[in-house]
């Protein structure tokens, strides 16, 4: 870890920002953490992540298509999404698809142009109609916008993590995420 831990007892304000991220996520992840030494800007940089993950017109499966595309290359982000993917309903083999860069071909046409454009947003090379067409026949203005901040948001947070040097948390604390996830995806539309 490049920055030592920020203390939330020794700062109220840190302190509320902790108890506010772990409302909106179950916890306090180490990723979170390492964004500590900022509480405000922690709670910006954190609403965006609970709006991605919790706000977006998109499938949970279609979530973690995009989550996982962007943090194949951050040991931290994989060891989270892959199995919160594996619990959505992504297979194994087509998480191995994703780890190496390709789109899965055995996703449904729609996630197949997700991962294509998620692929092209990577690239940095704009997007050209081979890969808008098919998205935006499969997507609305607003999914095609709730695609585009999801994978900026985890693009901004993996460089982040492999620059701060954030460690994984062992598997129970990683348990406790997927427990969180699982009942999230229970919960009615919109709740």
């Amino acid at each position: 870890m490049l920055l030592p831990p920020a203390d939330p007892a020794a700062d109220p304000v840190l302190s509320d920002m902790f108890d506010r991220v772990a409302a909106s996520r179950g916890w306090v992840s180490n990723a979170m953490k390492s964004f500590a030494h900022a509480p405000e800007g922690l709670g910006v940089f954190s609403a965006v992540g609970h709006y991605g993950r919790y706000g977006t017109a998109l499938t949970e499966v279609q979530r973690e298509l995009v989550i996982l595309l962007v943090g194949r290359g951050v040991p931290y982000a994989w060891g989270h999404h892959a199995p919160l993917g594996l619990q959505a309903g992504i297979t194994q083999a087509q998480l191995d698809d994703i780890r190496d860069g390709r789109v899965p071909e055995t996703l449904a046409e729609a996630d197949r142009a997700l991962c294509a454009y998620v692929l092209s947003f990577l690239a940095g090379r704009g997007t050209g109609l081979e890969i808008a067409g098919p998205l935006r026949a499969h997507f609305s203005p607003r999914q095609v916008t709730d695609i585009t901040l999801l994978a900026a948001y985890y693009l901004a947070l993996g460089t982040s993590i492999l620059a701060l040097g954030v460690e994984l948390e062992p598997p129970e604390i990683l348990a406790i995420e997927l427990e969180w996830q699982r009942k999230q995806s229970a919960l009615p539309e919109g709740s």
